[in-house]
């Protein structure tokens, strides 16, 4: 059965720009200018705090969001992107070196019975007159 894996890398302007309007849906209405840093948590799941500017009155001046809320922010930024994203499949956050992916792994039933290799190749090309 083939296994197709695609790897999709998210620069951080990108993860901030897609946490910052995910944000609006937790009714926190901050700008991406107001982020001053993002800190990627990458323990257990991947989790990422964004550290905003003190003027806001934010508890601790921070923005938590789960893994999953991250995971939701970045396929949101997919869909608006227009970044091809498969409706089966699993789809898991990584972090590596301050970067965060999605990994999709898409698994293939293949139905052996209607896969035939035809033992003679013929030539559909055909001269035109």
């Amino acid at each position: 059965m083939p296994i197709e894996i695609k790897h999709i890398y998210f620069s951080e302007k990108e993860v901030r720009t897609a946490l910052v309007n995910f944000a609006v849906s937790n009714h926190e209405y901050i700008d991406v200018d107001d982020v001053e840093k993002i800190v990627i948590d990458k323990a257990d799941s991947v989790r990422v705090a964004l550290l905003v500017d003190k003027a806001l009155c934010i508890e601790n001046n921070e923005l938590s969001f789960s893994s999953a809320q991250v995971g939701a922010a970045l396929m949101a930024f997919c869909m608006v992107t227009k970044i091809p994203l498969p409706k089966k499949g699993s789809k898991v956050l990584e972090a590596d070196d301050d970067k965060i992916s999605l990994k999709i792994t898409l698994d293939q039933e293949v139905d052996f019975e209607d896969y035939i290799i035809s033992s003679r190749i013929t030539n559909s090309y055909r001269k035109r007159i």
